[in-house]
């Protein structure tokens, strides 16, 4: 959640400052993080939802790894990504 409220966050901050610009780049500075923060938005319950389920996918308990499980990461690592560059 924590990661998802920075990345809301930053991109709303981000979007109101290019939108000041008046400038064609600031635009569409703006709507890029406008697009982050509504992805970021729609993401977070599915990857919710996938985080209470994964485990189920496992082959076994000695390995904890499975394709939702490394979506799941792939994702995190993405936004954390995301957030920094914000």
């Amino acid at each position: 959640r924590p990661l998802f409220q920075a990345l809301q966050a930053l991109a709303e901050d981000n979007a109101a400052f290019f939108q000041r610009s008046g400038t064609e780049s600031g635009r569409r500075f703006a709507a890029a993080f406008a697009g982050l923060r509504e992805h970021g938005r729609r993401l977070e319950p599915v990857l919710r939802h996938f985080a209470r389920l994964y485990h189920r996918f496992d082959l076994d308990e000695a390995t904890p790894g499975n394709g939702y499980r490394s979506l799941v990461q792939t994702a995190r690592c993405c936004l954390a990504h995301a957030v920094h560059k914000s």
